[in-house]
Parts: C-alpha cells; structure tokens; sequence
C-alpha cells in the first residue's frame, strides 16, 4: 500500500496554478501512472511466482529424463551384452554347420534353420539396439535444451528480484526519512500544536495544518507574527532535507465571492512560500504554491465552526521518487 501511496503525491503537485478542468485531467492522467506502476510491481511478483513455478517443474523433468537415461543406458548395456552373446551362439552354429554339413540331411537342415532363426534375432536386437540409441539422443537433446532454459529463467528471476529490492529499498529508506522528518517538524514546532498547527502523516506525506488564526487576520494575506515564527521554525527544518519537496495551498471558506477567495488563498500561499525563502536556503523549484479557494473544505456543513475549519493553510511534504522512477524506466 505504501508503494501505491506515494503516487498521490504526483497528484497534489500537478494541481497547483491550474485550472479547475486541467486538474482533473492531470489528476486522471496520474492516476493512471500510479496503476500503471502497481501493474508492474504486481506483475513483477506474478512473473517471479510463474517463474519459479516454472522452474521447480523443469527440475522435475530433468530428474526424470535423467532416471529415464540411465534405464536407457542399462538397457543398451544389457542388449549389448546378449548381442555379443548372439554373436558368439552364431560362431557356434557356424562351426556346427560345417560339421553337420557331413552328417543326415535332416541335421543339417536343422541346424541351417537354427542358424537362421539367430541372424533373425540377431538382426532384431541390433534394429533395437540402434533404436534406442537414436532415442537417448534425442533425450540428451532434449535434457541439453531444458538445462540452457533453466539458466535463462534463473537469470530473469535473479533480476526481477534484484529490481523488487531495489524498489523495496527505496520506499524503506523514504518512510523512514519521512519519519525522521516529521520528529524534527514536531520538535522545531513544539509549543504550536493544539493552537491552531496540526502535523499529520498519511500516505507518505507530511501534512501541517495551519488555522487562519495562527498566521493571518480575516480577509488578509500578511502573516502575523506569531504565525511568522512558526514559518521561520520550519524553514530551517526544511532547508536541512532537499529531498523533500514542499506543496503549499491556501484555503477559504465559501463567504464571498468565489472569485476573491480564490484570489485570497492564492496571496496567503504565495505570503507562506516567500516567508520560507527569505528565511533559509530552500531551492524554490522544490516549492509548488496553489490557491484552492473554497472548493476543497475538510467541513462541508454550512457552521461558524466548519467555516473556520475551512479556513487554513496546509503544507504537505512529500519524498522526492524519481530515483524509483529512473530504476522502473532502466529495467524496461
């Protein structure tokens, strides 16, 4: 699920200074990333179990068509050994030909027809010989094709599951980053939390919830000075962690114009992005600014409480994945 997770991030950062019908594309066109990359870590996991399946099977026919070679073998072994045997039985018939060729026609008809009946079975156990040997050709054949595809498979398994642990690897050392991340938010931010700052980790992001009591007066875009410390306090959090990318959205409740709230909680954004940069060292292409306006409230009943539930500021940290990108796209 974590794996999953950390493709919403690709959402929330395409959403920002967008329209309302563009973000929904991007929102479509990402999601659709994201199955696409839970297809082939699934996939990945299907290809290793057939593989191995797969494996263990032609094991079992190498096992076989070996106890069948030495069957083979032992009976060529004992074929040869009657064949020589034959080949004796007729040195002996033809020496008693000679002999019985001087003695009762009967005898001697006898005896050529057993001298006969020996090259027969003679012939016989050659043609049989010769059979399986063709046979055990074909099977070591057979055995020499199945050994090449066992090692072409164990070098795909072998592969696959060096790329699933390099992916696992990623996403570990991530998770705990991000933990780490949150522990050092919560102590350069202690003091705030319950008064109007709320930290949360969800998905393999960091999301701080900042009320509009905390940095700004009703209707306006300055932050106050008690907010301006706890920016100030963050930003040297942040500019510790460059591999950590920062999206900020203003929010509104829905008094007033769509329009100027809109506008409202663009500025608030913007006010929040520029009090980070001015107070550290962050690179400001790892920051994305939007303003949601009214159209994102975590409290849709139409109360003074949920309207100031509405009215905040959220920024939401989020793990830079491109280096689990670079290894799907190198092993395609």
């Amino acid at each position: 699920m974590k794996k999953i997770a950390f493709f919403t991030l690709c959402v929330a950062l395409l959403g920002s200074c967008v329209s309302k019908k563009q973000y929904n594309d991007m929102l479509t066109r990402n999601q659709y990333d994201k199955d696409s990359l839970q297809w082939e870590i699934n996939n990945c996991r299907k290809h290793l179990a057939k593989s191995t399946a797969l494996e263990e099977k032609l094991e079992k026919n190498v096992v076989s068509l070996r106890a069948d070679s030495l069957s083979k073998k032992r009976q060529i072994e004992n074929l040869t050994s009657q064949n020589a045997e034959l080949k004796q039985l007729n040195a002996n018939l033809t020496n008693k030909q000679s002999a019985m060729i001087k003695q009762q026609a009967a005898e001697s008809k006898k005896t050529l027809e057993e001298l006969q009946a020996a090259r027969e079975k003679l012939q016989t156990r050659e043609d049989e010989l010769d059979s399986i040997q063709l046979s055990l050709e074909q099977e070591r054949k057979n055995l020499d094709k199945i050994r090449a595809e066992l090692g072409i498979k164990d070098n795909e398994i072998l592969a696959k599951n060096k790329q699933i642990a390099e992916m696992e690897e990623i996403l570990r050392k991530k998770d705990s980053a991000t933990v780490a991340l949150r522990n050092k938010i919560e102590k350069a931010l202690k003091g705030f939390e319950g008064q109007g700052l709320n930290i949360a980790q969800r998905d393999g992001k960091i999301y701080l919830v900042l009320d509009e009591s905390l940095l700004f007066s009703v209707g306006k875009s300055d932050v106050a000075p008690k907010g301006l410390e706890v920016l100030k306090n963050l930003a040297t959090v942040l500019e510790q962690n460059q591999d950590i990318n920062i999206e900020i959205e203003g929010h509104t409740d829905n008094t007033g114009g769509a329009k100027i709230n809109w506008e409202l909680s663009t500025k608030r954004a913007l006010a929040i992005s520029q009090i980070l940069l001015d107070n550290s060292k962050i690179d400001g292409k790892r920051i994305t600014v939007s303003g949601r306006g009214q159209y994102c409230p975590v409290d849709e009943s139409n109360t003074p409480e949920a309207r100031a539930k509405n009215r905040r500021s959220e920024i939401i940290l989020t793990p830079d994945l491109q280096e689990l990108y670079d290894i799907l796209n190198s092993k395609e």
